[in-house]
């Protein structure tokens, strides 16, 4: 492949990584993983390698994205801090014990049922209708235990900082605000993609076929082009998160999550 092709693929990439991280309070993770495994296979990187290192320059892309994200969105007071510490945690731990699994197992089942819960999340979504207000925010301290956990086993099994999941959990089942439930997977997210970030490039160390300039699974080549343009641009896209009315933000998130939801099940 043409490097100049390269290079520009790489940094078209990180500006819709970006975008969708300041917009939707996402990682990105669905952008930048199946751009990095595509343009790893054309290189010649076999399979088993280039996955796992799909996966593992996501987090660490992802990882600073939502450093600048984040504080935009702090800036704006839309991040909730009371449960902030479970989420963040559990979404640690979880994306450690997730990307362990994730190099020793088929994560084939793991997909499926992962597809299932966004499909429910979607249709949840649609039918339930909360108050967009922070009177409504649910208290239960196991609930947001149980979700940074699951955000975080999503995270590091599939590269994808958790938000996918996340941002449906948070709107629906702990009835957080549109805006503010961004905002606080934002935060999140930053604890999840390091958590898998440090255990893929523990696993990747000394894995023999690596290409050149990786640390552990992570390809520093990719991980400077996608974060030069994901970073600029996220920090201006949840500066216009703010302005949107949340009833587009929702629709988006309901667009994304079905996608992922019918792409996993291996639908297209």
């Amino acid at each position: 492949m043409d490097f100049i092709i390269y290079v520009l693929l790489l940094l078209i990439g990180g500006c819709l990584g970006g975008l969708m991280a300041g917009l939707l309070g996402v990682g990105g993770g669905i952008i930048l993983t199946p751009i990095q495994y595509a343009l790893l296979l054309a290189m010649g990187v076999p399979n088993h390698i280039a996955l796992p290192m799909s996966f593992a320059t996501s987090l660490a892309v992802i990882f600073v994205t939502m450093i600048r994200s984040t504080k935009k969105h702090y800036d704006n007071g839309m991040v909730v801090k009371d449960y902030l510490r479970e989420l963040m945690i559990l979404g640690f731990m979880g994306a450690i014990l997730g990307a362990f699994i994730s190099t020793h197992v088929n994560v084939r089942f793991l997909e499926i049922i992962f597809a299932t819960m966004c499909i429910v999340s979607v249709i949840n979504m649609i039918l339930i209708k909360n108050p967009d207000n922070d009177d409504n925010i649910s208290t239960s301290r196991i609930g947001h235990i149980m979700l940074g956990l699951s955000a975080g086993l999503l995270c590091g099994l599939l590269g994808v900082g958790g938000g996918v999941i996340m941002i449906p959990a948070l709107t629906v089942l702990l009835r957080y605000p549109t805006h503010k439930a961004i905002g606080t997977s934002s935060a999140s997210i930053i604890a999840t993609s390091l958590g898998g970030l440090i255990t893929y490039i523990i696993l990747g160390w000394n894995v023999p076929g690596l290409p050149s300039y990786s640390l552990g699974y992570v390809n520093v080549i990719q991980f400077l082009f996608l974060t030069a343009t994901s970073t600029i641009v996220s920090g201006y896209a949840a500066g216009w998160s703010k302005n949107i009315d949340a009833r587009i933000l929702k629709a988006m998130h309901i667009v994304i999550v079905l996608y992922i939801g019918l792409k996993m099940y291996g639908l297209f």
